[in-house]
């Protein structure tokens, strides 16, 4: 497909439409050289800048955008933040039938008492007022940035304030270029921008712009630089396979939770080598590899809608009318785009969920009972197992695990999906403690899930009592340090910023005893904790139980963790492999040998994992794990690896026999299915779906390629009636070779609880 007409389709589907209606969308387009992304990236800009939406282009050749912090603060290098705030404010006036100036310059508190015939307190007071209605309790966007948007709002109105310190400095830390957060403090602003909360920024950001007035975000990245390699010139950046591979992850995150975005349309633009590059390119990384393959298709042409486009010269000419969606104002016609664009690229977005339901019984009985044990086990002193489900590619595990999460919320959970990657490796519970905390979900909520949950104690309630008495049991399951900021969270709930100090500690971030002591010898003279030196992985497992037991004194149910593509444990190397069985007997609530084993006893913690259904046959048996493993870690003599080894064990043996399958695409789910999404995508598109054959039936056929096929034939037959569609298919092998690119970082596993150790 030629760049022009792919870009008309950009235009006309996305940026007038889906987009420009509160849709969010991740789109790669695949150029024939390195030299032409710059074009891609110009024409994709220019657009969007005349459809009206704020534009942002980022070159990894220029800036490293491998990390979701480092991206947010090359986006906020190129945006006027003051222009947006005061779009705002104007907005807000005139929604509150007052007036305003149309100039920023002179625009203050006098003029606007002026202009509004009354006194400056009585306006100060108005404005204060809308602020707290239509930014503070705006739950789309996180704490921090509402403070934020917040404060440069006022700032339009004060004649110095658009060039305050305060203002100034709003916008330093938003660029990752403040050096000293203490500047922030008295906005109650107390953490940088990092990789735990770059994405909730993102996503604020996104509809802050939408509030302003403008449709959305259009970001284009260039990703050449990542397939270059050293030497690539002394200008352009150079990238290492593990800082690749961040990048890839990060776009991954992007595609999954593109849902949860509102007017952002993300276009990665990148050289052909990303497809056949084996060290940099897509096939290094799988999770990527699996949401914008086109590994359904049609043999002659490119649906111009899927996740992926390869640009050429080759030329398809499209109407804007056959394009263009049919569809009227309803809310339920982003809602259906949203589903047909999760399922193009086989993500199983809330939406499609609960559109199609989720056809798997068994497991759901099982999960149901899950629920009911870990909401039980606190008052009932046992452990609460977990579950290992299994399934071929395609078959339908994350949707699956998505259904899961919307029970598990539905009943007072907290819930947290975690994918296993290079970022978080199943063999480091201090990195999955990261994740998980940092994927901790409350409804309606957008933000810090911890500080959520710390704001919903209420130190009167039984539930506090019985939590304050377990924390602080002499000789109990967890440090002191625990019950030492416990105790300054309660007596100084009144300080924000000791407060902000304590729930950071909780999440893994470091604060050494000297902090703790000298934070309770300011509180209370007469406070006195003891400090135990704790490993790194010991105080990963405290937290874990810390904060669900938390969670429950809050007043939740306790907390769920779904933990997908479990199977990439098998690219790990040896001793990898080993810890990550143990690690999976000790999620399902089955590892022995072990002081702090049972994470799930009285605590109201539980776990789903999901595995590959060839995940035995390939790493157990032929790669032979089973003996392998346990042989050479018992070779070595040490106390250590012989309790490793049988941990190990005791996991390979859960992948054994504790595996529930999942059922497999039959006849009637077949047919429910498709006529299911044959009627969203009728709404989504303003038009009657036609009759498709169906890809053919065979026992091998996943649900995927079912779904990806008629959908592939559903927006050709759009474009083009009279033409036919001939749907091929192409299988995606799980590719279990030793990556030790995937093995993470243990420094960066060991920092926190270094920090912390006497």
């Amino acid at each position: 497909m030629s760049p022009q007409e792919w870009l008309k389709v950009l235009k006309t589907a996305y940026l007038q439409g889906f987009i420009r209606r509160g849709g969010s969308a991740v789109k790669f387009a695949v150029v024939e050289e390195a030299r032409d992304t710059k074009a891609v990236v110009s024409g994709v800009g220019e657009l969007a800048r005349e459809e009206g939406f704020v534009t942002i282009e980022a070159d990894s050749r220029q800036t490293k955008v491998q990390l979701i912090d480092l991206l947010f603060q090359d986006m906020a290098k190129h945006i006027d933040w003051e222009a947006l705030a005061f779009a705002f404010v104007k907005k807000l006036f005139q929604d509150n039938d007052h007036r305003i100036p149309e100039r920023r310059e002179e625009c203050s508190w006098s003029a606007l008492a002026s202009l509004n015939h009354c006194d400056e307190a009585t306006i100060q007071r108005d404005v204060n007022s809308w602020l707290e209605g239509s930014l503070f309790q705006d739950f789309q966007m996180c704490r921090e940035f509402r403070l934020a948007m917040i404060q440069l709002c006022l700032a339009q109105m004060d004649e110095s304030g658009r060039q305050s310190k305060e203002a100034g400095d709003i916008q330093s830390w938003l660029r990752g270029e403040l050096r000293q957060m203490a500047a922030l403090k008295k906005m109650l602003i107390f953490q940088k921008v990092t990789r735990s909360n770059a994405r909730d920024l993102i996503a604020s950001f996104a509809h802050w712009v939408r509030l302003t007035g403008k449709p959305g975000v259009v970001v284009t990245i260039d990703i050449s630089a990542f397939l270059a390699g050293k030497g690539a010139g002394s200008t352009s950046l150079s990238y290492s396979p593990s800082a690749v591979m961040d990048a890839y992850e990060m776009l991954r995150q992007f595609i999954d939770g593109s849902d949860d975005m509102e007017g952002l349309l993300l276009v990665v633009v990148t050289p052909k080598t990303f497809l056949s590059d084996q060290r940099l390119g897509l096939n290094r990384y799988e999770a990527l590899k699996l949401r914008i393959w086109d590994d359904v298709r049609d043999k002659f042409r490119q649906n111009p809608f899927a996740p992926m486009i390869r640009l050429t010269e080759q030329w398809e000419q499209f109407e804007d009318n056959q394009v263009m969606a049919r569809v009227g104002s309803r809310k339920n016609d982003v809602q259906h785009q949203r589903v047909i664009e999760s399922l193009r690229a086989g993500v199983p977005s809330p939406g499609a969920v609960k559109a199609l339901g989720c056809p798997q019984p068994t497991v759901k009985s099982k999960f149901q009972q899950m629920l009911q044990d870990a909401q039980d086990s606190i008052h009932k002193g046992w452990t609460t197992k977990g579950m290992l489900v299994e399934g071929g590619f395609g078959t339908g595990k994350s949707h699956l695990l998505e259904s899961l999460r919307h029970m598990a919320l539905e009943a007072r959970f907290v819930c947290s999906k975690v994918v296993i990657s290079k970022e978080t490796p199943l063999y480091s519970p201090a990195l999955m403690f990261r994740a998980a905390v940092c994927a901790a979900d409350i409804p309606q909520k957008r933000g810090d899930a911890l500080a959520e949950v710390a704001a919903d104690l209420n130190f009167k309630s039984p539930q506090y009592a019985d939590f304050y008495e377990w924390v602080h049991r002499q000789g109990g399951e967890i440090d002191g340090r625990f019950a030492a900021t416990l105790f300054l969270y309660e007596r100084m709930v009144n300080d924000p910023e000791l407060s902000h100090r304590m729930i950071r500690f909780w999440a893994g971030d470091p604060l050494t005893d000297a902090e703790i002591k000298r934070y309770l010898k300011s509180c209370d003279d007469h406070a006195s904790y003891r400090f135990d030196r704790v490993s790194p992985m010991e105080m990963a497992l405290q937290r874990f139980k810390f904060v669900s037991r938390l969670m429950i004194a809050a007043g939740f149910s306790g907390w769920i963790l779904l933990i997908d593509e479990v199977e990439i444990i098998g690219r790990y190397s040896f001793k990898q492999r080993a810890q990550s069985y143990a690690e999976l007997a000790r999620w399902l609530g089955r590892l022995e040998a072990s002081s702090f084993a049972d994470l799930g006893y009285k605590s109201g913690l539980a776990a789903v994992m999901a595995l590959t259904d060839d995940f035995q046959s390939a790493i157990l048996d032929e790669k032979g794990d089973r003996e392998k493993v346990s042989e050479k870690l018992r070779e070595t003599g040490s106390e250590t690896d012989l309790v490793l080894a049988r941990q190990a064990e005791q996991g390979m043996r859960l992948i054994e026999c504790e595996r529930i399958p999942l059922v497999g695409p039959y006849d009637q789910l077949v047919e429910d299915i498709y006529h299911k999404i044959r009627a969203i995508h009728g709404g989504a598109y303003g038009w009657d779906p036609p009759q498709v054959p169906t890809i053919e039936r065979l026992s091998s056929t996943r649900m995927r390629e079912y779904v990806k096929g008629w959908i592939t034939e559903w927006d050709l037959k759009r474009l083009d009636p009279a033409r036919q569609v001939e749907i091929e298919l192409t299988e995606i092998k799980q590719d279990y070779s030793e990556d030790i690119e995937l093995e993470g970082s243990q420094e960066e596993a060991l920092q926190p609880a270094l920090a912390e150790s006497p």
